[in-house]
């Protein structure tokens, strides 16, 4: 069965990278039970797994001119599925309680599998070592923007510099995280 679905999504990504929404809904329909399946034993409501579901396909779609470059697109679908997750778990975490440290509370939440977790530890380590090679000032106005949450009218006030000045070195340091993490995704989903 599996080789029938492999050969199946083959045939249809040169449609899909051509934008034809017919074979892209035949993809969704191919890889939809399995993922969500896979979804669903990480989160704790369908209605989230299905959004989840939904940003994959949306991010495959919108990139759709790139899909004949990823070697294994169901290990590519698999993967993204995870960062979604840890995105989701995020999100929720920053909303609910802005003083505990994420990082720590993912590694010892015990419905999250544990090949996740360490994905997950690998890419908040590569992360962090690459915000420490940052430029000084750059580096400096990512780590409050980013960790202490503030504003780029309060950062530029705080070090004396423009908004503009902020700015710049937010999209220094986003445009050199990208890069850094680049092979950990096949379409940049990260910032």
């Amino acid at each position: 069965m599996k080789n029938q679905k492999s050969y199946q999504y083959h045939e249809l990504l040169p449609l899909i990278r051509q934008g034809d929404q017919r074979a892209f809904v035949i993809l969704y329909d191919l890889f939809t039970p399995d993922l969500i399946a896979f979804i669903a034993k990480k989160v704790a409501s369908s209605e989230v797994a299905e959004d989840i579901l939904h940003d994959l396909f949306m991010s495959v779609w919108k990139n759709r001119e790139m899909i004949e470059q990823i070697e294994s697109l169901p290990a590519y679908l698999f993967s993204s599925c995870r960062y979604l997750i840890l995105a989701h778990y995020r999100k929720n975490l920053k909303l609910k309680v802005s003083t505990l440290d994420f990082e720590e509370l993912e590694l010892e939440d015990e419905t999250v599998a544990i090949e996740d977790k360490l994905y997950y530890r690998y890419i908040i380590d590569i992360v962090a070592k690459e915000v420490e090679n940052l430029p000084e000032k750059c580096r400096e106005v990512f780590k409050l923007s980013r960790d202490f949450y503030m504003s780029n009218k309060a950062i530029a006030q705080q070090l004396n510099i423009s908004e503009s000045t902020v700015e710049k070195h937010i999209n220094k340091a986003i445009k050199h995280l990208r890069a850094a993490t680049s092979h950990l995704f096949h379409f940049t989903l990260f910032f």
